[in-house]
């Protein structure tokens, strides 16, 4: 169990373009018109939601506008969040793997960032301090470029997910499931003893513990003979293993609160739901395919919140105030 007994839960939301797949081509941004309501019904649950925002969705005034409503009027927090296929200066060719942002030179990384952070400030008049890579691409670099840019605070760490066979993304297979230091040179999975960054996982894992024990399983069915044979579709199916990130999109509700009791018998204090902001408009995302789809994923966080609130003494916080807990008033040594 927690050491404080009490649970803080953050959600989190990727506040970006309408194209699900990457594209260079001009982006339409009408999903962030959904912020407003999502916003009032996370307030009405008691909630402030940390918006994680694009370039593209900075460079459009009203955009800019309802990020900056959503702000004054419930407290929500507004961070970056980088996309490097669409995020000048576009040095870097359009390829799979120029997608993910660990795998840019580190000058270029930190070039998109400055971009981003300046549009950001600009557009809703504060300096952002929370960050996220798309494709939860964070990389050593990318920590340095954090830390040149100013920011105190990442959550682009998903643990037990590794995303290397996605065009070379990175594997947070081991990464800690609470806040840590992130270091600078050196496994964004390991934490260091103090530092500029803080990071903060979305929480993720297996529906059974011990977790390394089940991931050892779930790495042994990536085989080339067990995956012709959908071995880890059948696990997942069947309820026997399956992987789970905290959210409405991907997982039920059911899976949910079991991963959030594994999660606190595990001894964690904060709880990380996160979506996609392209889910609130039909037909965007995979995961929001109807008018109806987009009504059950509100349903499904309205639930979920109500059943962990029965579950453990509950809170709630932004990613940034997560992150305050680990680093103290003024930034870390």
């Amino acid at each position: 169990m927690s050491r404080s007994g009490q649970v803080t839960l953050v959600v989190s939301v990727d506040a970006e373009e309408d194209a699900w797949a990457p594209t260079r081509e001009r982006a339409t941004v009408e999903n962030v018109r959904e912020l407003t309501r999502l916003s009032a019904f996370l307030h009405g649950l008691g909630m402030r939601a940390t918006y994680f925002v694009t370039y593209q969705v900075a460079l459009q005034p009203w955009a800019a506008d309802i990020l900056g409503e959503v702000r004054a009027r419930w407290g929500d927090e507004v961070g970056a969040h980088l996309h490097p296929w669409n995020t000048p200066p576009l040095d870097d060719p359009f390829l799979p793997h120029n997608t993910v942002l660990k795998n840019l030179p580190g000058a270029l990384q930190r070039a998109k960032l400055e971009h981003l952070t300046a549009l950001l400030t600009q557009a809703v008049g504060a300096r952002p301090r929370c960050f996220r890579a798309g494709r939860f691409g964070l990389g050593v670099e990318t920590v340095t470029a954090l830390r040149q840019c100013g920011y105190t605070v990442d959550s682009s760490v998903t643990p037990y997910y590794d995303w290397q066979p996605f065009d070379n993304g990175p594997s947070f297979v081991g990464a800690p499931f609470g806040p840590y230091y992130l270091r600078e040179q050196g496994d964004v999975r390991m934490p260091a003893p103090s530092g500029a960054v803080v990071e903060v996982p979305i929480s993720s894992a297996y529906n059974r513990r011990p977790f390394s024990v089940w991931n050892r399983l779930y790495e042994w069915t990536d085989s080339a003979r067990l995956r012709r044979l959908r071995v880890r579709g059948l696990l997942s199916r069947t309820g026997v293993l399956k992987r789970i990130l905290l959210g409405p999109e991907r997982a039920s509700v059911a899976e949910m609160l079991r991963l959030s009791r594994l999660l606190i018998e595990e001894g964690v204090e904060h709880l990380h739901l996160f979506l996609h902001s392209s889910s609130l408009l039909p037909g965007l995302t995979p995961y929001a395919p109807s008018g109806a789809a987009v009504e059950r994923l509100y349903a499904a966080v309205a639930r979920y919140v109500e059943a962990l609130a029965k579950m453990t003494p509950l809170r709630f916080g932004t990613v940034p105030e997560v992150a305050g807990t680990l680093m103290p008033v003024g930034g870390a040594d």
